[in-house]
Order: structure tokens, then sequence, then C-alpha cells
């Protein structure tokens, strides 16, 4: 590997990266900004605003996001994300 990756995509990633003393300080750079991004909630589009026009806007509504950062790189939870932090 040459240089920090671009992109990390596993925990394992992040696990090797933490072992490497020359990239320890980034990837706990990149783990903190996963635990302190507040991404918990998502916007939905429900139903277009005028049915008539397919340019018109979307009513939306606000939901539980089901695929959190910290979920999408494989962590079980926010907690284990603070746990490899320390």
């Amino acid at each position: 590997m040459r240089g920090f990756p671009k992109h990390i995509a596993t925990v394992q990633d992040f696990k090797n990266l933490l072992a490497d003393d020359q990239f320890k300080e980034q990837a706990l750079s990149v783990l903190s900004d996963i635990y302190n991004l507040d991404d918990s909630k998502a916007t939905r589009a429900t139903t277009p605003i005028d049915p008539a026009d397919p340019h018109s806007d979307w009513n939306t509504e606000v939901i539980d996001n089901p695929m959190p950062t910290w979920k999408q790189k494989g962590f079980v939870s926010r907690q284990a994300v603070a746990d490899l932090i320390a």
C-alpha cells in the first residue's frame, strides 16, 4: 500500500490502519468523523406535490436512517466505533 487509502471500506481496514504507526493518527481522525457524524435521520420522498407536473418537488418525511455511515462500514453499533477509537 502506498500512502493512506482514499476509501476505507470495512472495520478490518480500520484495524489494519490503526496497527500501522504511520497511519494511526489519520485512521483515528476518520473514525472520529464517523462517530461524530449525526446521520441517524434521513429524508424520504413520499408523493409529488403536483402529480400533473413530473418536474415538481416532492413531499418528504424524516425517517430513521436504515444505513448510517457506521453501519455501512460494518460496525455493529455506534459504540463499536467509540470502542475502536479508545
